[in-house]
């Protein structure tokens, strides 16, 4: 059940990314066409693409974590022949991993709340900043609460 309430929450946001890095793509090529052919520039195209895919990056690292895709150095997955081994440094790796997520949860809260008390917004487009970093912080309670259901729920390796 829990398992399968990640894979949806892991499917929203893949929806969402396809979204972001859609307006990103759209928006970067009909202002590249527009710059160069008619001469005129769209007003900050550039800060949306820029928080378009700053926003792709944190909405994929849940299901990045969650799939055991990203960086690392698999040394006991390549010497060790010793399944439980690499089944402990699995489960160290995930407990590790909800440990830095849940740093940068508790600060990326704080900024947040500062951002939101001070009512900042960006430059261009005057997007309020609390929203985007509202947005990142959640992504890593996300990525806490995939690695929570992986290692309490689910008995195989990555989802």
């Amino acid at each position: 059940m829990a398992i399968k309430g990640l894979e949806g929450l892991h499917k929203g946001l893949r929806v969402a990314v396809v979204i972001f890095y859609s307006i990103a793509t759209v928006l970067t090529t009909i202002n590249a066409i527009s710059r160069y052919v008619f001469r005129y520039v769209i007003f900050g195209s550039e800060e949306l693409c820029s928080y378009s895919i700053l926003l792709v990056a944190f909405l994929m690292f849940p299901i990045i974590e969650a799939k055991n895709g990203h960086l690392r150095i698999d040394i006991f997955d390549t010497v060790s022949k010793n399944e439980k081994l690499k089944k402990i440094v699995y489960i160290i790796r995930g407990i590790f991993t909800m440990g830095i997520c849940g740093t940068l949860v508790f600060y990326g809260w704080r900024v947040t709340m500062v951002a939101y008390r001070y009512k900042s917004a960006s430059n261009v487009l005057k997007i309020p900043k609390d929203i985007l970093f509202g947005v990142t912080t959640l992504c890593f309670v996300f990525a806490i609460i995939g690695w929570l259901c992986i290692l309490i729920f689910n008995k195989r390796r990555p989802l």
